[in-house]
């Protein structure tokens, strides 16, 4: 069996007070997908459930990924996503229906994430992975896509795999790179960048661009603020493939960033694709 990693991504819903149920989430037809971890983004505590391969309720109550002290006086804040453990295998082409709650008296704006793996048959695509002698070797790249405007499509960037090694993407961190604690760098931050991953064929390990700091996390990340449903507050971490990619040397990989914001100026994106070299012996 080959897993690849996958994300599938809910689109942007306005879910009014009382909130949503059954919304549908359409899966691919050309695998069976492994769910392993979801994470929300813009619902906070006002909770969200979703359908197993059975289509029946994974929870029988709203739940949250947000981690809830039990100290008073004290704030919940977010994660990087509850853990779907065991697995839930969806058949190719399921659809997982959703819930999103509404506690408040206005509309709120919210998503999902559904982490895991497509489970292809062996020999049904080309996915490298180690040899059997090898020396693995910490190693990061960098990426840098400058000069992100406020609403920019830059699509094919291109990290090159040297010949030296392979290389194993681990985990992954992406921030403006603005090191100075003068007010005006908020000008160099940024809200809405979203990030879609492909492969040397140009297929992607998502169905739809994902927001990058689910996706990567950041180095520099904006203050922490207070809000309520501030998915932001976990920009420190970064964001782990699961399973991890790996790229043979010589080879080459490629993602599409997407910004949409309304105030703000241009900004350079450093791209940090984390991992290990792995040198053949």
């Amino acid at each position: 069996m080959i897993e690849r990693h996958q994300d599938y991504i809910t689109p942007l819903v306005t879910v009014p007070p009382g909130g949503v149920l059954q919304v549908p989430l359409q899966l691919d037809t050309d695998a069976p997908f492994a769910l392993r971890l979801v994470r929300s983004r813009g619902i906070g505590l006002n909770g969200w459930r979703f359908t197993n391969p059975r289509q029946a309720y994974q929870s029988n109550y709203l739940r949250t990924d947000w981690i809830v002290p039990v100290q008073p006086d004290t704030i919940a804040y977010p994660s990087r996503g509850s853990v779907i453990y065991p697995e839930m295998v969806y058949a190719p082409g399921s659809t997982i229906l959703y819930d999103i709650g509404n506690a408040t008296d206005s509309p709120i704006t919210g998503q999902l994430l559904f982490r895991g793996s497509k489970l292809y048959k062996d020999g049904s695509l080309w996915v490298p992975t180690y040899p059997e002698r090898m020396a693995p070797f910490p190693a990061i790249y960098q990426v840098v896509v400058p000069s992100v405007g406020l609403t920019s499509t830059i699509l094919n960037n291109q990290l090159q795999i040297k010949n030296d090694a392979d290389f194993v993407f681990m985990c992954g961190a992406c921030d403006p790179f603005t090191l100075t604690a003068d007010a005006s760098a908020d000008a160099f931050q940024f809200s809405n960048v979203y990030v879609q991953l492909r492969d040397e064929q140009k297929k992607a390990y998502s169905n739809a661009p994902i927001h990058v700091n689910d996706l990567f996390g950041q180095g520099l990340p904006v203050p922490f603020q207070t809000g309520s449903n501030d998915d932001d507050q976990v920009l420190f971490t970064p964001g782990l493939m699961t399973p991890e990619i790996y790229l043979p040397a010589r080879h080459n990989f490629y993602f599409d960033v997407y910004r949409n914001d309304t105030s703000g100026a241009s900004v350079d994106l450093y791209f940090r694709f984390i991992g290990l070299k792995v040198f053949q012996r």
